[in-house]
């Protein structure tokens, strides 16, 4: 049975919609596409394969992130220059990604407790679990200690801009410089920008996230940009860096059009109601939030794995 054939057969076309709307309010709130939750929840909860999860959720993620974009486009939360410097190095990214998916998806299976568990599974599980409890525990830290040094004062920016790593790339002088007066950067190397749009392209075209959960992040914690800033942008550069992922993902058979559909309906309005609480809730806030949502991630992760090891 196909993907398509057990959404639609199984009744779960309203229940996927609803879902995606819960996962939109959290993207548009984070800056985030939900990709991280949204995967491993349809393979665990709906049994769909793991490569029609990843095409078909960078098929919603772009129309998502439109939505959101609009949003934050009002609100002035966009780097418009930041986010096109970052495009080049995304499309890249994602395209090396995809073709590493591909590799997995025909590689096989192996052996973990006598059961045969297929290796993209695997590879893929374990990393987004590494990158979700590094991610969670670092922004849960830092927006303690901002939310307690603020004495309950909003602070839009955090100590972002003041951190070891923002000063240290502040000296790096690769030629060229661009200044970036949206986010508040007076000079940084393009080459910086553009290697953060690699990796996180490159997250996007294997894992199937818009890579906002290492973008947003980044961009907070390395170019120093203000949080809301840096989710508008980051929502701005994934409807680029999806798009260009469910074109490269379509051609390889791995995106399901219903599917895509399903998701789009509830996440498309979900994205509208979680973007106009960002500003209201505070930078601080939403990394705390942005910190916790990554381990609800891990225990989904987790609790993928062992389904597929000990159930089969």
């Amino acid at each position: 049975m196909s993907a398509g054939e057990f959404v639609l057969g199984m009744g779960n076309f309203p229940w996927l919609a609803l879902f995606g709307f819960l996962v939109g309010a959290l993207g548009g709130f984070f800056g985030v596409g939900g990709g991280f939750l949204m995967v491993p929840m349809l393979n665990v909860v709906f049994g769909i394969p793991y490569n029609i999860c990843v095409g078909s959720d960078l098929g919603q993620m772009c129309g998502m992130s439109s939505a959101a974009t609009v949003r934050h486009m009002r609100f002035g939360n966009i780097d418009f220059k930041l986010g096109f410097l970052m495009i080049a190095g995304t499309a890249t990214g994602v395209e090396v990604g995809a073709e590493i998916l591909e590799v997995l998806k025909h590689s096989g299976s192996m052996t973990i407790n006598g059961r045969s568990v297929d290796l993209m599974t695997v590879v893929m599980s374990l990393t987004y679990a590494a990158l979700l409890i590094f991610l969670g525990q670092a922004m849960i830290r830092e927006s303690m200690r901002t939310i307690k040094r603020s004495a309950g004062k909003v602070d839009l920016g955090g100590d972002a801009t003041s951190s070891p790593t923002v000063l240290r790339l502040r000296t790096v002088k690769l030629w060229p410089m661009v200044k970036l007066p949206a986010s508040g950067i007076e000079s940084i190397s393009l080459w910086v920008i553009l290697a953060i749009g690699f990796a996180t392209g490159l997250l996007s075209g294997m894992l199937g996230v818009g890579g906002g959960f290492i973008r947003m992040p980044a961009l907070v914690y390395i170019l120093g940009c203000p949080t809301v800033v840096a989710v508008g942008t980051d929502l701005f550069e994934i409807v680029f860096s999806s798009g260009y992922g469910v074109l490269t993902h379509a051609f390889k058979g791995n995106v399901h059009l219903t599917l895509v559909l399903a998701l789009l309906i509830g996440t498309t309005v979900g994205a509208q109601i979680g973007a106009s609480y960002t500003r209201k809730a505070g930078g601080p806030w939403v990394r705390f939030g942005f910190g916790c949502l990554a381990f609800i991630g891990v225990i989904m992760v987790a609790i993928k794995l062992y389904v597929k090891i000990f159930h089969g």
